[in-house]
């Protein structure tokens, strides 16, 4: 594991331009928010190129033909989570997303967009800092950071970063525990439909 100070430097500057960056210029306008699609691809091919270039496997990934042997932990993280949402709709004011169904760009986007999350947060991210740094609560916290930072775009931000910070330390400790990206993908694509149809998500 590389531990040098270079090495930790040069991730801080990749989650600067790859991750930091890109949010803010979606929050403060300088991009349109409906760009935010082809933004969050081109990251995604930037990332990539880190892949390729320092020659990651897929199982460096979480990529692995067994993937379904961690299905019970997943299962339950998943269906803790949903509990939880419908908990927290009961006691936290919110606007359910009525007629969901017959929005077509929410149903064409919303499950490319949380796969493609959890690449770029878990299956890249999550590797960068294991691979810089040693210690466990760092990484989680850390990554878990970052996925908070990217929802300030939401409205009701107050409310929105706690909640996205906690998930994520979910999805880092699950995926730490359970290296296993196509799970980790279906739990967040499952948690993300529950979270945006109860309205706990409205882009700005």
């Amino acid at each position: 594991m590389d531990n040098t100070k270079k090495g930790r430097e040069l991730v801080f500057v990749q989650i600067l331009y790859l991750y930091v960056i890109p949010t803010l210029l979606l929050y403060f306008k300088v991009l349109p928010g409906d760009f935010r699609f082809i933004l969050i691809i081109v990251i995604a091919l930037l990332l990539f190129g880190i892949v390729e270039h320092d020659h990651w496997t897929f199982a460096d990934l979480g990529i692995k033909r067994d993937f379904m042997k961690d299905i019970l932990p997943y299962s339950l993280f998943t269906a803790g989570g949903v509990f939880f949402l419908v908990w927290l709709s009961q006691v936290v004011p919110h606007s359910p997303f009525l007629e969901w169904w017959e929005n077509a760009k929410f149903l064409l986007l919303f499950i490319p967009l949380s796969v493609i999350q959890e690449i770029i947060f878990r299956g890249i991210l999550m590797n960068m800092l294991e691979r810089t740094f040693s210690s466990v609560i760092f990484i989680i916290i850390l990554n878990a950071a970052v996925f908070a930072m990217m929802h300030v775009i939401y409205l009701n931000s107050i409310f929105v970063l706690p909640m996205t910070f906690i998930a994520g330390i979910g999805f880092a400790w699950m995926y730490y525990q359970y290296k296993n990206l196509p799970l980790i993908s279906i739990s967040h694509t499952i948690l993300n439909f529950v979270a945006m149809i109860l309205g706990f998500f409205i882009i700005r």
